[in-house]
């Protein structure tokens, strides 16, 4: 484990916790080097979160007067973001939406990258579930373990939308034609990435045991990336598979996949972990 790293002068810019806290804790949370590891939950899925309205936990605020810069928060829990941002002196306004998920952020402002001085706010947008108990991701769940059991060879490729794009580390790399994302081979991504010259999406799957995760994890090599906008809004209709016993963190790997309203795939993203 690293040891923290000494507060930096005054005169630079203070990076934002959250920038590592909140995007390691959805994926990497229990990345370890012991073989046969287990992820570990987050606080945040092993207990229900306090909600929109809730108060941030109890923190010693040091204010050096120095901006803050702003990290990736869509996708992260709310009380993940909470405890990031609570030693960094900004406020935070929060919204809530009537979305699937609740406490997951939906968008935010300013984007990443930017700097906030002590004092200031950061607002977000976090998901609230419906009134009525209908709020699942049954069609999303479906078609990312149907593409897992194509990727063994033990069932047939799930219905595709016309185009499927691929993105790799929540970038877009790639856009194929429902006909060409029949071909095994076109899943096998031509970018380097966390020391691979290639991202194969159906070796990864295929690699070893795989754990459902709803929430689409972020973690330190894309803490700077943001998803595209257009699937951002459509977290609900988005399910990730995550490696279930990773040896190392570089062993770790998410798919996500989203679908439409029919169940077809539409995106496909690859995270790799990183030390």
């Amino acid at each position: 484990m690293r040891r923290p790293q000494p507060p930096r002068p005054p005169a630079r810019p203070t990076v934002v916790r959250n920038a590592v806290a909140v995007a390691v804790l959805a994926l990497l949370a229990g990345c370890s080097s012991a073989p046969g590891a287990d992820p570990l939950p987050t606080p945040a899925s092993s207990s229900p979160d306090p909600g929109p309205d809730a108060p941030a936990a109890s923190h010693t605020v040091v204010d050096d007067g120095a901006p803050v810069r702003v990290g990736v928060l869509v996708g992260a829990r709310l009380s993940d973001v909470r405890r990031a941002l609570a030693p960094e002196g900004v406020r935070l306004d929060v919204r809530a939406r009537s979305r699937c998920g609740p406490g997951v952020v939906l968008s935010q402002r300013p984007a990443p990258g930017a700097q906030v001085r002590p004092g200031g706010t950061i607002r977000v947008v976090v998901s609230r579930a419906p009134l009525a108990a209908t709020c699942a991701f049954p069609l999303a769940a479906t078609a990312a373990r149907r593409l897992e059991a194509w990727a063994r060879g033990t069932e047939a490729l799930p219905v595709l939308a016309q185009q499927v794009r691929f993105l790799v580390a929540n970038r877009p790399v790639r856009t194929l034609t429902a006909a060409q994302a029949t071909e095994p081979d076109e899943w096998t991504i031509d970018v380097a990435y966390a020391e691979r010259t290639e991202v194969g999406v159906l070796d990864l799957l295929s690699a070893g045991p795989m754990a459902d995760r709803d929430v689409p994890p972020f973690f330190c090599p894309v803490k700077d990336v943001a998803l595209p906008r257009d699937i951002v809004r459509r977290l609900p209709s988005s399910w990730s598979l995550v490696t279930r016993r990773p040896r190392a963190c570089l062993e770790e790997s998410a798919i996500q996949v989203w679908t439409d309203g029919a169940g077809r795939i539409t995106d496909v993203n690859v995270l790799l972990g990183s030390p």
